[in-house]
């Protein structure tokens, strides 16, 4: 169903026809389970089809899609969507030459930019690379689909009582979907 939701929400138009019934009541189902909707195209872009539930729902559960998060304890300093560490960081930047934790890149709408000088900062910022949406979930797809010889998600075994299951995944989405629309009112 994640699958299905992430691809419907990634071309939300709705049928030629126009809304109708059933494209709504998919909508808002979709809504209610996929609630870190900023970073659908990313997860598309670097993760392959018969990944994209768990990418979801680990990122999810890891940062409930919340991408300068920022988690403390142990010292670990688990930082991003998928909550990296920095060793892990550092190993996977390494195999595939790409910024280390803490470097600073620049990003043009939301995409590494290495183009010319601009005069206008219009969608350009500059953010430490964990932080980034793109990079991080970069990062874990190259964590899960490339590192090992074939696709793991251990390196998340921590949240994996989160999104191990998926009625206690939905069951923790659903309270989640409640205090949001709550909190919003």
């Amino acid at each position: 169903m994640i699958v299905e939701c992430l691809l419907f929400l990634a071309s939300v138009a709705p049928p030629e026809g126009g809304m109708d019934k059933e494209w709504l009541q998919d909508y808002r189902s979709c809504n209610e389970i996929i609630l870190a909707q900023d970073h659908i195209e990313l997860l598309i872009e670097h993760f392959e089809k018969d990944n994209l539930d768990e990418a979801y729902k680990i990122m999810w559960c890891e940062s409930r899609g919340e991408e300068d998060a920022l988690r403390t304890a142990e010292g670990n300093f688990d930082s991003g969507l998928f909550q990296f560490i920095k060793p892990t960081w550092n190993w996977v930047a390494q195999a595939h030459n790409l910024p280390r934790w803490d470097d600073w890149v620049i990003l043009y709408n939301g995409q590494p930019y290495t183009g010319p000088v601009s005069k206008s900062n219009h969608g350009f910022e500059q953010v430490k690379v964990q932080f980034s949406p793109y990079y991080n979930i970069l990062f874990a797809s190259l964590l899960a689909q490339d590192m090992y010889s074939d696709v793991r998600w251990k390196d998340w075994n921590s949240s994996k009582w989160c999104w191990g299951s998926n009625k206690k995944f939905y069951d923790y989405v659903r309270k989640d979907y409640v205090w949001w629309q709550n909190s919003n009112k």
